[in-house]
């Protein structure tokens, strides 16, 4: 088959790029030929970065030049109405292509009648950027937006969901029905980690953002002064606020680190346990991959990450109270920390790369043998 893989931005190298990373391997394993619509971007910088020098050798890439904004108010529309216009003209020129594989949002479905497979990390993912405050015009501005995913929706012959919690939200939102299908995490990365020496060390990892809940992870520390904290992520120019204000509330035995955690993951492997602040995540890559590296996941006890953390290779709670007892009596007694340590490091194969090729295999197979 002739499959267009639609990731308009390849740029961001996230969880979602590594999505079309597997995806473009598995397809071209199948014998497919593939094509990718996106955004230009740094193709050296991006295999690079993950590590998957000449994936693109045998990709055909049909790009365009990236988005930017007229106007700096209602970024979302001008930028949904950009990709829509650049991508349906990329498969309209394309009368062959056999299969939309869309591994982006679902606003990024081209309005042509292909058959088409949508990997979805959340429906209405925009609904995370509100705030509690004037909820009504909230709603008012996302409306058309929401009426425009679900218009997408329809274009749609076979839907993926991120995880059990995504798909019980694509059922809600969207009345459609959706297999689970867990993201490629990069456990190899880490698995030489999980017989390292451990230190009194917690620490979680994300990009540094409200969403992220970083504030409870300080408040976490300021119960446990004799603990080491450590905040590894990222951050983008418009959440220096928010990070100002963690370093400026954060006790003395936090320590911050703005850098990948491929770059530092020897900071991952000398930790005892990770924690998770962020409430109803999606999935929670970062959480794996910790696994991974034999850290202990302490997670809140929310979305996807309930999937992840069972009672055997770690803890979830509710409370700070909570969070912080589970680290104290996880430091305390070794003997079962290294229980969990190595539970936590058998079941993150489950979410390798391995599982979410295979599964897609499968799915694509479907589609060669329909009419």
């Amino acid at each position: 088959m002739r499959i267009v893989l639609v990731h308009p931005r390849m740029s961001v190298m996230g969880g979602g790029e590594r999505v079309a990373i597997h995806s473009i391997k598995e397809a071209l394993r199948e014998g497919h030929e593939v094509y990718l619509a996106c955004e230009r971007f740094d193709v050296d910088a991006f295999e690079d970065f993950f590590g998957v020098q000449g994936l693109f050798k045998n990709v055909r890439l049909l790009t365009y030049p990236p988005f930017r904004p007229l106007i700096p108010r209602a970024v979302l529309y001008q930028r949904l109405v950009y990709h829509q216009l650049r991508l349906r003209s990329i498969v309209s020129k394309r009368q062959r292509f056999d299969l939309i594989l869309n591994t982006a949002e679902v606003a990024n479905q081209p309005g042509r009648r292909l058959p088409a497979i949508e990997y979805c990390y959340f429906p209405d993912y925009f609904s995370h950027l509100e705030t509690n405050a004037l909820p009504n015009l909230w709603e008012l501005y996302y409306r058309p937006a929401r009426v425009f995913y679900h218009s997408r929706v329809s274009h749609i012959d076979r839907l993926l969901a991120v995880s059990d919690y995504t798909r019980e939200f694509v059922k809600e939102k969207w009345g459609r029905d959706s297999t689970t299908l867990y993201p490629p995490c990069p456990v190899d990365l880490y698995s030489d980690l999980r017989d390292q020496s451990k230190e009194n060390l917690v620490i979680t990892v994300g990009r540094i953002g409200p969403e992220k809940r970083m504030e409870v992870f300080l408040d976490i520390a300021r119960r446990m002064p004799r603990m080491n904290f450590a905040i590894i992520g990222s951050l983008s120019p418009d959440k220096k606020s928010y990070s100002d204000m963690l370093k400026k509330a954060s006790p003395s035995n936090v320590s911050f680190v703005l850098a990948p955690l491929r770059k530092v993951k020897d900071i991952l492997g000398r930790a005892k346990a990770y924690v998770h602040c962020a409430l109803n995540e999606h999935f929670g890559i970062t959480i794996v991959e910790a696994m991974a590296a034999g850290c202990v996941p302490i997670v809140h006890n929310s979305g996807g990450a309930r999937e992840i953390v069972t009672n055997s290779v770690g803890h979830k709670w509710d409370t700070v109270d909570q969070a912080s007892t589970q680290i104290a009596n996880l430091i305390e007694d070794d003997v079962v920390r290294r229980e969990f340590s190595r539970a936590a490091a058998s079941r993150s194969k489950l979410f390798g790369p391995e599982p979410f090729e295979s599964g897609l295999a499968k799915v694509l197979r479907e589609f060669r043998r329909s009419p």
